[in-house]
């Protein structure tokens, strides 16, 4: 997971937000009888994707994607409609994050908290391809790290040997020319997998810096 800006919201949206916003608040906050129908989020797919370079917020690898509510709709219906509350993800990542939402939350892929991005969290094993708590954080910001590799199990085992594929080919590359050109490319956060590449990169001298 890395951090990604996500701007401006399209100026189309807030009228939506508007409009549908409150049937969401009646239906989880006010006890209204019938749920919302309406997934006008979708509207915005193309949008979130750009954002994101076609790559799950949470896992990093490319996919057609859907919107994720971040803070989701059944605890946070005021958010819906919520720009800044909308990430982009794969089918498997927002299957299994649902509509959990643990007392500390979740590590935000886009947090305007600079000390909260993912990049001052987590870290990886770059022999192993596991996601993990940095040592010098918090204990909440760990619980907080856990708690998001966990619930999303971003470290099962397919996860784990598509990273440490991509490091093979990584190295192999490397290993016959090192141009610069070639490591802005893998380390870009357009690219798959760029978080790991990250950690392995500095860990063999080259400096990243963004």
């Amino acid at each position: 997971m890395h951090w990604i800006d996500r701007g401006k919201e399209p100026d189309r949206l807030a009228s939506i937000r508007s409009r549908y916003t409150p049937r969401w608040v009646q239906y989880y906050l006010q006890g209204s009888s019938e749920r919302p129908t309406d997934s006008r989020w979708i509207d915005f797919l193309s949008e979130i994707h750009g954002v994101f370079y076609g790559l799950c917020a949470y896992c990093e690898k490319r996919t057609r994607g859907t919107v994720d509510h971040f803070q989701p709709k059944s605890k946070f219906p005021e958010l819906v409609y919520e720009w800044s509350n909308w990430v982009m993800a794969c089918y498997e990542c927002n299957q299994a994050k649902g509509d959990k939402w643990p007392d500390n939350g979740y590590v935000d892929p886009c947090s305007k908290d600079h000390l909260e991005r993912p990049e001052m969290i987590f870290d990886f094993d770059t022999t192993t391809g596991h996601l993990r708590p940095k040592e010098n954080i918090s204990s909440q910001q760990r619980d907080k790290a856990w708690q998001t590799i966990n619930d999303l199990k971003l470290n099962d085992v397919h996860h784990l040997m598509s990273r440490l594929n991509w490091l093979t080919v990584i190295k192999k590359s490397l290993s016959n020319n090192v141009n610069e050109n070639y490591l802005v490319f893998i380390a870009s956060r357009a690219t798959m997998w760029s978080s790991i590449t990250r950690a392995f990169l500095n860990e063999q001298g080259f400096e990243i810096n963004d």
